[in-house]
């Protein structure tokens, strides 16, 4: 008769030959245990953010709106936020949060939307050229001023470009009625500062409130009788406007 010892070494060799038997071991039987009572009985916990002392739910909200956070919940119940690596805003976007700063007078988010290089704003019509980051500043804080409380921006169609830039179509209204004559037009183009999406340049067009017409294309005309009958010196007052070192007088003389 076989010992007890002689029994259990000949079923371990028996076992170990089969390499198709599937034992379950109290490991395995314990840890589908515990998978199922995560699944029927969920644990959760408070969400709090780590490293930091415990918020509400609402300061929490917020601030996973202002600083891009997102929730994270792992396997052993436990809740918490991160940051949220999220890809640049659009050129769409940025326009968007430009008008609506105008619109609300939040010189602060208008500040940090603009180039801290050699931004520019250009007005082809009512205004003239502004330079630099402060002089924009302070003329879009002179066009909140006039604007008041209750005149507002109002953008109809935003057109993203290819290198870089983007078209905006707007008018202005008054208590959401809109104010005649006061469509515009700007031309936006950005740059990369940093890792970060900035307004480089402006260009400028608004509607004029007086319509001249057929004036213009005869004032045109002029002009082009005049180009043409002096070409000598058109060309060299025209080129005193492009070089900024070189003028001419009426006859294209070097000055």
């Amino acid at each position: 008769m076989a010992s007890l010892p002689q029994i259990s070494a000949t079923s371990g060799a028996c076992m170990r030959k089969n390499k198709n038997i599937n034992t379950p071991c109290i490991a395995q039987l314990h840890n589908k245990r515990h998978l199922n009572d995560l699944v029927s009985k969920p644990t959760f916990s408070p969400l709090v953010l780590l490293g930091h002392e415990k918020k509400s739910i609402r300061d929490l909200r917020k601030q996973c709106k202002q600083e891009k956070w997102k929730a994270w919940c792992s396997d052993d119940g436990s809740c918490g936020v991160v940051p949220e690596f999220l890809p640049p805003p659009s050129y769409k976007q940025i326009i968007i949060d430009f008008y609506e700063a105008l619109n609300t007078k939040d010189t602060h988010t208008l500040k940090q939307l603009l180039s801290p290089n050699d931004c520019l704003y250009q007005d082809l019509v009512l205004y003239g050229r502004v330079e630099g980051k402060e002089g924009i500043m302070k003329f879009f804080e002179n066009v909140m001023d006039a604007m008041g409380s209750n005149i507002h921006i109002v953008v109809d169609e935003i057109k993203e470009n290819n290198n870089h830039t983007a078209t905006v179509f707007w008018h202005l209204e008054w208590e959401q009625t809109k104010i005649p004559f006061t469509n515009g037009c700007r031309f936006f183009t950005f740059e990369e500062v940093e890792g970060k999406i900035c307004i480089r340049k402006i260009t400028g067009m608004e509607e004029l409130p007086v319509k001249p017409g057929e004036l213009v294309l005869k004032l045109l005309k002029a002009i082009r009788m005049l180009f043409d009958k002096y070409p000598l010196p058109t060309k060299a007052i025209l080129e005193s406007h492009v070089s900024d070192g070189m003028q001419f007088d009426l006859f294209g003389r070097k000055r």
